[in-house]
């Protein structure tokens, strides 16, 4: 199996890279990314391809590929702007999941979020709405939506909200409905890898139970 990432730096591509340079099973990765990522490069099956997220539909394809991981995303503060927060998580999504196909890749799975919809009075759920509606729209035989509540785990950086929401809901996550409790990324990881190789066609969506168990 040949793997092409988007966004193997973040907390879950992180995680999920991880599990991928792991697995005999996958025998090329290609990260795709806006930046070269040499840390991640040292095992020989992995390649960068840096790329203007802008212009890839002129961008010839590499290589040929099985399955797009789309793990991008930003927030609001770190993109400085609703504009840049819709470009990262949505229109670079959308031209990540598209270039993948033109790799040849027939699986995609994106990471999106609880509540997301194109008509939510939240912009940052609009926004991974507006994602989801796009990527469905692209033609891959099967395509995987995973809506996580809040992240936990370490992304070597600080967010003072998130670390707080975490170390409040997690003593007590056993007591939210599943679909709002907090998710690890490493969990979310182990999901990326299990449907990656199951058989199948169409949209799945993915949240509650089906990401944090009973």
């Amino acid at each position: 199996m040949q793997v092409m990432m988007a966004g193997a730096t973040g907390l879950v591509g992180g995680a999920f890279f991880k599990r991928a340079v792991a697995d005999a099973d996958i025998g090329q990765i290609v990260l795709l990314g806006r930046r070269a990522a040499s840390e991640l490069e040292s095992h020989d099956k992995v390649t960068s391809l840096v790329a203007d997220f802008n212009a890839l539909d002129s961008l010839a394809p590499p290589c040929r590929v099985d399955v797009m991981v789309c793990a991008l995303g930003t927030t609001l503060k770190k993109a400085g702007s609703k504009e840049r927060l819709f470009e990262v998580d949505c229109l670079y999504t959308e031209a990540a999941a598209a270039y993948g196909l033109r790799c040849g890749a027939r699986t995609l799975v994106v990471i999106s979020s609880v509540g997301a919809s194109a008509t939510a009075s939240s912009h940052y759920l609009r926004t991974k709405g507006e994602m989801e509606k796009r990527v469905t729209a692209l033609g891959y035989a099967a395509c995987h939506i995973l809506r996580p509540s809040l992240l936990m785990g370490d992304r070597g950086e600080t967010r003072f909200g998130e670390s707080l929401a975490a170390r409040l809901l997690f003593p007590v996550s056993f007591l939210l409905p599943a679909a709002y409790r907090p998710v690890h990324a490493d969990t979310l990881a182990e999901k990326i890898h299990a449907v990656i190789k199951e058989p199948g066609e169409g949209v799945r969506v993915y949240g509650g139970k089906a990401l944090v168990g009973k």
